[in-house]
C-alpha cells in the first residue's frame, strides 16, 4: 500500500478574464484555480471582481458555483468591502440549494467577521457570558 504526499499551494493571481476564457473552452480545474486567484490577492478591482463571482453564484455547474461563494468571503477577507447589501442577499437566494449550503454558510461568516470585526467580538463575548450549558 503506497502512501502520497501532496502540497497545497495556492493558484497564481489571475484575472476575471482568465475564469471567462477558461469556463468558455471547458477548462474546469484551470478556472477553478484561477477563481481563487482572483480572490486571494489584492489585485484588481474590488467591485469587477465581486461582480465576477457574483455572476458565477448562478453557474450551472455545483463545483463553480459553490466556490463562487467562497471566493466571496475571500474578497471581504483580502479588500475589506463588498456590496453588502447585493452579496448578502444573493448568498441568502442560493443558501436552499443543497450543495451550496455549507459554502454559503461559511461565505456570510467571513463577510461578517471581516466586514464588521468589532461586532464579531461583542457577539461571541455576548454568547460566551450567557451560554447556559457553562451556568452549571
Amino acid at each position: 500500500m503506497s502512501h502520497e504526499h501532496r502540497v497545497f499551494q495556492n493558484p497564481p493571481p489571475a484575472t476575471p478574464a482568465e475564469v471567462r476564457a477558461a469556463l468558455d473552452r471547458g477548462d474546469l480545474p484551470t478556472a477553478l484555480n484561477a477563481m481563487v486567484g482572483t480572490a486571494l490577492y489584492d489585485r484588481g478591482d474590488w467591485k469587477e471582481l465581486q461582480e465576477l463571482h457574483l455572476q458565477l453564484l448562478e453557474h450551472n455547474d455545483p463545483q463553480v458555483s459553490s466556490l463562487a461563494a467562497t471566493c466571496l468571503g475571500h474578497l471581504a477577507r483580502v479588500h475589506r468591502q463588498l456590496d453588502e447589501a447585493r452579496v448578502g442577499g444573493a448568498l441568502h437566494r442560493v443558501r436552499s440549494i443543497p450543495h451550496m449550503a455549507g459554502t454559503v454558510t461559511d461565505a456570510l461568516e467571513d463577510i461578517e467577521i471581516f466586514l464588521h470585526p468589532r461586532r464579531t467580538r461583542w457577539r461571541r463575548r455576548l454568547w460566551r457570558t450567557i451560554r447556559p450549558w457553562t451556568w452549571f
